[in-house]
């Protein structure tokens, strides 16, 4: 989605996408957005795809959040229904870490959350099918920049 915001081809966004954090990369959506709004006016990505992104990018942050908490907390079948998770947390525990520290979710609740997150999934391919693509090849194309090379100037 970023690359497309960004009109830079898939492969080439890569080599800064694949090194940032999930928070960062949602932070960069966001502003790739107000960049839209702002700077083009809605001449490249329409008003209305532009606020379903962000209203998406709003439920990546919570989906987000449930998958860090399942991720980095060792869990354990309560029974057949259930199951209860603690962190890997050090320390002292607290009134406030205490209750961040251990949870419970239902067999229900963990299809829910996987629901959810396919359903979201499939919400952000839709939109970033309706985004405008920049192919390798046509900047491949593209005019050299008519910079001298270095075999020139006898440099490499």
């Amino acid at each position: 989605m970023l690359s497309r915001l960004l009109a830079t081809p898939e492969f080439l966004s890569r080599t800064y996408t694949d090194s940032i954090s999930a928070v960062r990369l949602q932070e960069a959506i966001k502003e790739a957005v107000e960049i839209h709004r702002i700077r083009y006016r809605h001449r490249l990505v329409s008003e209305q795809i532009l606020l379903e992104i962000l209203q998406l990018n709003s439920q990546v942050t919570v989906i987000r959040g449930m998958r860090n908490k399942i991720a980095h907390f060792c869990w354990v079948r309560s029974h057949d229904e259930e199951l209860f998770g603690t962190g890997f947390r050090g320390g002292v525990p607290s009134p406030k870490t205490e209750r961040r520290d251990h949870a419970v979710l239902t067999s229900r609740e963990l299809a829910q959350i996987n629901a959810e997150a396919h359903s979201l999934v499939e919400k952000l391919m839709g939109l970033v099918a309706n985004l405008p693509e920049v192919s390798e090849e046509s900047l491949l194309t593209l005019p050299s920049s008519g910079l001298p090379s270095a075999a020139a100037h006898g440099t490499r």
